[in-house]
């Protein structure tokens, strides 16, 4: 290795390191945090049509879950209740837009869901069809944490 090589690479991790020592000093310490932007004000914007079709998501989902109260759902019913998720999120997806932040943000809980659905649909034997199902409702919830959706209930499994 050349001497003149390590020489420079040492004075510019010195004086990298003194930028990022300035950096932390100036706030304590820790670095600062970055503004948010407006798409991660909670809650993110929800139009009626969203809420109107989260809704009927998770009133389809709370009734299979009651009936699975009664029964245990078959793996049959597990690729039928796929089939109705993947639908109602294909619904939800035509026509919309999401190329803003919080329209990606959106893509991705749906894509979350879809997975969800995937798994229920597609998984060897009823306790991963389950997972599947969890992670839908998981994410059912999680959309209501942090979407403008007034009345929106949580669901239990």
């Amino acid at each position: 290795m050349q001497p003149r090589f390590l020489i420079s690479a040492l004075a510019l991790a010195a004086v990298l390191a003194g930028f990022a020592s300035a950096a932390l000093a100036a706030d304590g310490g820790r670095p600062a945090a970055e503004p948010a932007a407006s798409a991660d004000v909670l809650p993110r914007p929800a139009d009626e049509a969203l809420r109107s079709a989260m809704t009927a998501l998770r009133d389809t989902l709370e009734q299979r879950i009651r009936e699975a109260g009664t029964r245990p759902l078959a793996e049959a019913d597990y690729v039928v209740l796929a089939a109705e998720i993947e639908r109602q999120v294909a619904a939800i997806v035509a026509g919309r837009d999401f190329h803003s932040r919080s329209g990606r943000h959106l893509q991705w809980l749906l894509g979350d869901i879809t997975d969800a659905a995937g798994l229920m649909r597609s998984a060897p034997q009823a306790p991963a069809k389950k997972l599947g199902l969890m992670r839908v409702v998981e994410t059912l919830n999680f959309y209501g944490r942090e979407y403008d959706h007034p009345g929106w209930v949580v669901l239990k499994y």
